[in-house]
């Protein structure tokens, strides 16, 4: 079964990055990138409206981006009207971004992520932090 993958950065040095990543894990994992959070808002309302069966079971987003934010994703998947008829309920959301304060930490788990990470500079830990992502996120019995 493959497993579908969002990632929501605008930073398209790190959405290769990510790919590259995701490329080496060699897991059939099929991968849609996004440059901003409205984008990916504007597709998750489209595959509601279709009701899709090719949903994510992982988004993972940056917090910090021009326009709607991180947070503002997750609120709207979690508490609008994305979510009315829990149609994205089983995806898993993870916030991953190079600077976090408390408040945000704590404001992003109100929001309902599912884990928020510090988004690692260096790339041999980035990596193992997708790794382990990925391994925990999508290889899990759901």
């Amino acid at each position: 079964m493959t497993r579908r993958l969002f990632v929501i950065d605008d930073n398209v040095d790190y959405q290769f990055i990510f790919f590259k990543l995701l490329k080496e894990m060699n897991r059939p994992y099929s991968v849609k990138f996004f440059e901003n959070a409205k984008s990916c808002h504007q597709h998750m309302l489209s595959l509601r409206l279709v009701n899709a069966t090719d949903r994510p079971s992982l988004i993972l987003t940056d917090l910090h981006m021009p326009g709607m934010n991180g947070l503002q994703l997750l609120k709207l998947i979690r508490h609008d009207d994305i979510q009315r008829d829990n149609f994205f309920q089983d995806v898993a959301l993870v916030v991953m971004s190079s600077y976090l304060s408390e408040g945000q930490i704590v404001q992003c788990y109100q929001a309902g992520a599912d884990a928020v990470i510090l988004k690692p500079y260096d790339f041999v830990q980035l990596k193992q932090t997708v790794e382990s992502i990925c391994n925990f996120w999508l290889e899990r019995e759901v």
